[in-house]
């Protein structure tokens, strides 16, 4: 569960639950804030749940997850 959460603080919460690691190529999007849920989600879902309210882009290299803007 997430209320308002900024993504900087959502990407450390989403860092324990899915054992990656997330990296900011533009700090405004870092300021992105966000409420929601998961339960059962992937990381990738996870993601493109976010995507469906914010602009940004994400590449998956192993365990490090880039966030980038669009």
């Amino acid at each position: 569960i997430f209320e308002g959460d900024s993504f900087s603080v959502l990407a450390i919460k989403m860092e324990r639950w899915f054992n990656v690691h997330f990296v900011f190529n533009d700090m405004k999007v870092s300021e992105y804030r966000f409420r929601g849920v998961f339960e059962n989600e992937n990381i990738e879902q996870a993601l493109k749940a976010l995507q469906l309210t914010a602009s940004f882009k994400y590449e998956i290299n192993g365990n490090e997850i880039s966030i980038l803007r669009k």
